[in-house]
């Protein structure tokens, strides 16, 4: 018989063999030693433990500022001050101050908005807080004494007429002209000097339109852009807010050559059917205006020929003329004066200069003409720096002795052709004037 020999082992094979018999033995005795903790261990032993607190759960002795700012609101804008021009060095700086945020007691607050009332109230008058410059007694909510008027709703019956496919302001059958129908109702029994502010440029951002619209006093004269989109819509909406509107006609400026002219442009050079025609187109862009003001103008407004035939057609149809300050101000009176037109001229563009300190002194300034004679208008654009400051600045008014009224309430129709005196003031009626020419 041949004689047998064994092969030798594979190396791989016997490493693979000792690693699976050494992993069954040692996960024999881990898994017996889980099962033996499970059945035989605490579990109330098992690792050490923490306990954190997400929330402080106990009181705490001052609200979250969000809740003193909910709460205090009201309070809170007190103590934003408004510029007060009557210094002894007639600074006009704005407050180097920001605002308060509300966090001093309700009773702190309540003394001090009773120290910052008007001089010469009584004690039993002073009781309340002051909100945008209106003082809200105990029982009385901040609307009580805000309520504001909202002006009829356009167009008034009688009011207009259609003329080539266009709807017309005229002068109605019972000689009420719009001038008077569509002008915001304004009343000075202690006859105190008064200021008026124009805001224009409205009806192109509706941001800016909207801001002007909500935001400033009801007495502010509101203009639109004729060619604004939704401009009626835009014009409803100033009414219901008690704002009395102007329409912003396009005139023919000296230096129109270097600038995109508006294609209803009154030129000096256009005879007057054509000038006619145009002003018609304006006019028949919306209704509930009680007048124009001027956008740009001082080429035309220095042609006698051109300038004439507009205002009487203006006139005509009852309207007023606001001269935003650009226009010549000796041949524009005595235009009016020929023409019987109601005319005002502004004293100042307030924003002239976009900047805190310019528009500042441009409201020292009217606050001056109005002390002295009686009166005085400003004219600005809705850029937001303007609405603001006028918000802020029309609010001082009422302590400085000053009303504030609406445009309408300074243009009058001037009975005689020769030039008005100097100091005339001039209202939105054929009555004398409500304010004190001299202050």
């Amino acid at each position: 018989m041949a004689n047998r020999r064994d092969a030798e082992p594979s190396p791989l094979r016997a490493g693979a063999v000792h690693t699976g018999l050494s992993l069954l033995v040692f996960g024999g005795i881990a898994g017996a030693l889980g099962a033996a903790i499970i059945l035989m261990g605490d579990p109330s032993e098992a690792s050490p433990k923490q306990t954190l607190a997400l929330f402080d759960t106990h009181d705490s002795a001052a609200p979250p500022l969000k809740t003193r700012l909910k709460t205090n609101i009201a309070t809170a804008s007190l103590a934003i001050e408004t510029p007060d021009y009557s210094d002894a060095d007639g600074s006009g700086d704005l407050p180097d101050f920001g605002p308060d945020l509300g966090v001093e007691s309700p009773d702190d607050m309540l003394v001090a908005a009773a120290d910052a009332a008007p001089v010469g109230e009584g004690d039993a008058d002073t009781a309340g807080v002051r909100i945008n410059g209106k003082l809200v007694k105990p029982g009385e909510s901040y609307g009580d004494v805000t309520s504001i008027v909202s002006l009829d709703r356009a167009p008034i019956a009688g009011m207009t007429e259609r003329l080539n496919g266009m709807t017309l302001p005229r002068i109605s059958p019972d000689g009420r002209a719009p001038a008077d129908a569509y002008a915001r109702p304004f009343i000075n029994p202690g006859n105190k000097p008064v200021v008026a502010i124009v805001v224009g440029g409205l009806g192109i951002n509706a941001t800016h339109t909207k801001s002007a619209i909500d935001e400033l006093p009801p007495e502010v004269t509101l203009s639109f852009a004729p060619d604004a989109t939704s401009l009626q819509t835009w014009i409803n909406r100033a009414r219901a807010a008690g704002h009395e509107v102007l329409i912003e006609t396009p005139m023919e400026a000296y230096d129109y050559g270097r600038m995109k002219m508006h294609p209803l442009t009154l030129l000096a050079s256009e005879n007057e059917a054509r000038n006619q025609a145009r002003l018609e187109r304006v006019l028949s862009r919306s209704t509930g205006y009680f007048g124009l003001i001027n956008s740009q103008g001082s080429k035309i407004g220095d042609d006698d020929a051109a300038m004439k035939p507009v205002l009487k057609a203006v006139s005509d149809r009852g309207l007023a003329f606001i001269d935003d300050g650009s226009l010549d101000a000796g041949n524009m009176q005595q235009l009016s004066g020929e023409t019987g037109l109601r005319y005002v001229r502004a004293d100042s563009a307030i924003d002239a200069k976009l900047s805190a300190e310019d528009i500042s002194s441009e409201f020292m300034e009217l606050e001056s003409q109005a002390l002295e004679h009686g009166a005085a208008l400003g004219a600005g654009y809705a850029f937001p720096i303007t609405i603001e400051m006028v918000k802020t600045w029309t609010a001082s008014l009422e302590q400085k002795g000053i009303v504030l009224a609406p445009a309408s309430a300074l243009a009058a129709k001037s009975a005689k052709a020769e030039n008005p005196a100097d100091d005339t003031v001039r209202t939105g009626s054929l009555e004398p004037a409500p304010v004190n020419p001299h202050g």
